[in-house]
């Protein structure tokens, strides 16, 4: 007779709101493009974002999150954004992904650094679920010493 071992569940933590920290694990994608947005009129429009695998750590807890950091600038259509960024969770994966909004400067100042793999650590705050499921960013920075 066989004795089946009933399965365990890995139980994740809650998301939790207030002051999480988090650690760039990867090289970042960069990526640039253009696309063409119906209209009328038709408005061609640019697009430039980094990719940044990152571990992403809850207040108080030793619980390391897997997820992405994704640095995005506006496009001319968007330029306001209500909040920092916005955190939310994978669908199928145990997994986060914070986007950080940022302005078109801020991201071409941040891109030698990207590149040359200075950024390690960052920080930001989270603030309650919305009505879509996801967290506002409240406020976030990353840091880098300089040569």
């Amino acid at each position: 007779m066989t004795v089946r071992k009933k399965a365990t569940r890995l139980q994740l933590p809650p998301i939790v709101t207030g002051e999480w920290r988090g650690e760039i694990v990867g090289s970042a994608d960069i990526n640039f493009g253009q696309v063409v947005q119906p209209g009328p009129p038709r408005q061609s429009v640019e697009f430039t974002y980094a990719i940044l695998p990152a571990s992403l750590i809850m207040p108080n807890a030793a619980f390391r999150w897997p997820g992405i950091v994704m640095i995005m600038a506006p496009t001319p259509m968007k330029t306001e954004h209500p909040d920092a960024g916005v955190l939310f969770e994978a669908d199928q994966l145990a997994s986060l992904s914070l986007s950080l909004h940022v302005t078109r400067a801020q991201l071409s100042d941040m891109l030698p650094h990207i590149e040359a793999h200075r950024f390690r650590e960052f920080y930001f705050a989270l603030e309650e679920k919305d009505a879509e499921g996801r967290w506002p960013v409240r406020s976030w920075g990353m840091g880098t010493s300089r040569l």
